[in-house]
């Protein structure tokens, strides 16, 4: 296995995990354990560093070459990327401070499903051909 295999796979985990530990950290907030939601928040943050750093790997390591097909849509993907971490951000903020969420939900719901669409769907190491 080359090195893009695993690049990829460890982009999609550290995603994957981030959306996990962003539930938990809802769930712990609605509780009002508000120690446990800190510190849930802050392995959160790491992980927004990793997916952050794995992306960037991503991008680099394939989608730089601009005589490509894909390197604007790799862009937007980089930025909708960014844009969902910046969403769960504020959904959390949002719900800590006991305020609407529904803008952050709007946006999360979004990037969310523009991520995925340019992830899996267009860019050549999506599952779509």
């Amino acid at each position: 296995m080359d090195a893009l295999y695993y690049n990829t796979h460890l982009h999609i985990t550290t995603w994957v995990v981030g959306i996990i530990l962003f539930l938990v950290v809802l769930a712990l907030l609605k509780q009002s354990n508000e120690k446990a939601a800190k510190i849930t928040h802050m392995i959160l943050r790491l992980f927004y560093i990793l997916i952050i750093v794995s992306g960037a790997i991503l991008f680099f390591s394939n989608y730089i070459d601009t005589s490509g097909g894909t390197f604007a849509e790799s862009i937007v993907k980089s930025l909708a990327g960014i844009w969902l971490v910046a969403a769960m951000e504020m959904i959390l903020a949002r719900v800590k401070k006991g305020q609407s969420s529904f803008a952050g939900w709007l946006q999360f719901a979004l990037a969310l499903i523009l991520v995925l669409a340019l992830g899996f769907g267009r860019l050549p190491l999506g599952i779509l051909p």
